[in-house]
């Protein structure tokens, strides 16, 4: 063989190499760009639980101080019930007014 063959079989070479490590560097950027895409999808997921978690709990201690205020507060259970139930004492009158236009 020739020295100018030998040259030649190792450019072909090293272009195959340079193509292939192209090929695999290509490859990879794919799978980290599929897997940073999946990530930052569950993070918004996680973020969106998460609100709606934190909107739960805000929820429950408002619920559990009012059921507080209604079994400690004599005077604010009258009132609900009031309000809510239409209850009246027996020496009351009580006046209600539909809402129709």
């Amino acid at each position: 063989m020739s020295k100018k063959s030998a040259q030649r079989k190792e450019r072909v070479l090293l272009l195959m190499l340079a193509g292939m490590l192209s090929i695999l560097i290509f490859f990879f950027a794919g799978l980290v760009m599929k897997t940073h895409r999946e990530f930052k999808n569950f993070k918004e997921r996680e973020d969106r639980i998460e609100s709606k978690f934190i909107q739960a709990r805000k929820e429950f201690a408002q619920k559990e101080a009012y059921l507080a205020r209604l079994l400690d507060d004599p005077e604010f259970l009258e009132r609900v019930v009031r309000e809510r139930l239409g209850y009246a004492r027996p020496d009351e009158l009580l006046f209600r007014f539909s809402e129709e236009p």
